[in-house]
């Protein structure tokens, strides 16, 4: 485990060597016998952790030091040692931008302890903050996630009204549009191939991958940003999946599978519409059974989406819910000072804020999922 990094800055070679020897063993330490020397230092070390910084230097004081260091980095801890032990001087120390204030002498004891309390605390905010970020992204995921299942759902509630081939095409592409993918597809029926593509014509390689992939054993295939689905009557290249969000990834593939299930679902419908509208059968029979087979697979897939909404929402619960309970916590037990205090209350706002804008988004999934399932059930009950 690579040891925690604190710059020594003195003048004094004789403090330094105090110094060094009481904090040597526990940190790796590094040093600057002035206040320009230490500025660079900084500058050029981002792995430093905390300064203990001498105020009485020539050129530039340890004041001034203070306050340039933290023009670079804002929040690096800095320990003032001074001989002199007024009260106008650790006043002064403090607006300076220091957390801590060390009269010469110095006792070793004290200096240690004090030292490692610092390290400490900031190792435990460091481990806050990168919660908080995991908090975020997983906030942030859901709330994209939500979003995904209204673009989802809008497509099989569109997918009822489908008349035509191309006519279901341009629902498909409209969900492409609502999941910001660049895609081409190809549709399949016996008598004609239809291929599309999100922007222009396809190109010639577009459309021998499509044909090629219209003959894969396989339901998918991936290739980096390329991503090929194939089912019986449709195949689809997506150009630009994220290969640096794993979870965005695999929100967009399951949403993917079930939109192009129901794309395959739905243009067999058509077809067998077709069918039926050509035969001596009796077509009011065919389609009715046609209909409520297709009602059923829909219905099917809502209960799928129902349950990832469901879970989604419980997990966002807890997930925040853990996180307030954590935040409180570590209020009692750190002994922070007001600035850390102020910091990590507004890193709560922050998130309970985007905790809301999740719920509101869940609400209007909700409802979509809610008008959904009476439609399904009114159509059933006509049927």
């Amino acid at each position: 485990m690579n040891k925690h990094r604190i710059l020594l800055v003195d003048d004094s070679p004789n403090e330094l060597r105090i110094m060094l020897e009481v904090l040597k063993h526990s940190y790796a330490i590094v040093v600057a016998t002035s206040g320009e020397q230490a500025i660079n230092m900084v500058q050029a070390d981002r792995e430093i952790e905390l300064v203990l910084l001498d105020v009485n230097m020539p050129e530039k004081d340890g004041f001034e030091t203070c306050e340039e260091i933290h023009k670079i980095v804002p929040n690096l801890p800095i320990m003032f040692v001074s001989a002199n032990d007024t009260t106008e001087e650790i006043l002064k120390g403090f607006n300076a931008g220091a957390i801590d204030y060390i009269t010469k002498p110095i006792d070793t004891k004290i200096v240690a302890r004090k030292v490692d309390v610092i390290v400490n605390e900031r190792e435990t905010l460091q481990k806050l903050e990168d919660e908080n970020k995991n908090t975020s992204e997983m906030v942030m995921s859901v709330i994209a996630s939500a979003g995904h299942l209204g673009t989802v759902l809008g497509f099989l509630r569109s997918g009822l009204k489908i008349k035509t081939h191309e006519g279901l095409l341009s629902a498909l592409f409209d969900v492409f549009d609502g999941l910001n993918m660049d895609a081409c597809a190809q549709l399949r029926t016996p008598n004609r191939v239809i291929n599309r593509a999100s922007a222009g014509a396809l190109t010639p390689l577009e459309e021998d991958l499509l044909k090629r992939a219209s003959t894969m054993s396989g339901r998918f295939l991936e290739r980096g940003t390329r991503y090929i689905i194939n089912f019986e009557s449709i195949s689809v290249i997506v150009k630009n999946m994220p290969v640096d969000d794993a979870n965005l990834q695999g929100d967009l593939r399951d949403n993917l599978m079930m939109i192009l299930e129901d794309t395959d679902a739905l243009n067999q419908k058509l077809l067998s519409n077709e069918g039926a509208a050509s035969s001596t059968l009796n077509a009011g029979e065919v389609l009715d059974k046609n209909t409520k087979e297709q009602i059923s697979d829909i219905a099917g897939t809502m209960d799928m989406l129902s349950i990832q909404y469901t879970n989604n929402k419980a997990k966002l619960i807890d997930l925040f819910d853990e996180m307030n309970n954590e935040f409180e916590q570590a209020f009692f037990k750190l002994g922070l000072l007001e600035q850390q205090e102020e910091l990590l209350a507004n890193i709560v706002a922050s998130k309970a804020e985007l905790f809301n804008k999740s719920m509101s988004k869940t609400e209007e999934v909700e409802d979509a999922i809610s008008a959904l399932q009476q439609q399904l059930s009114s159509l059933v009950k006509n049927k």
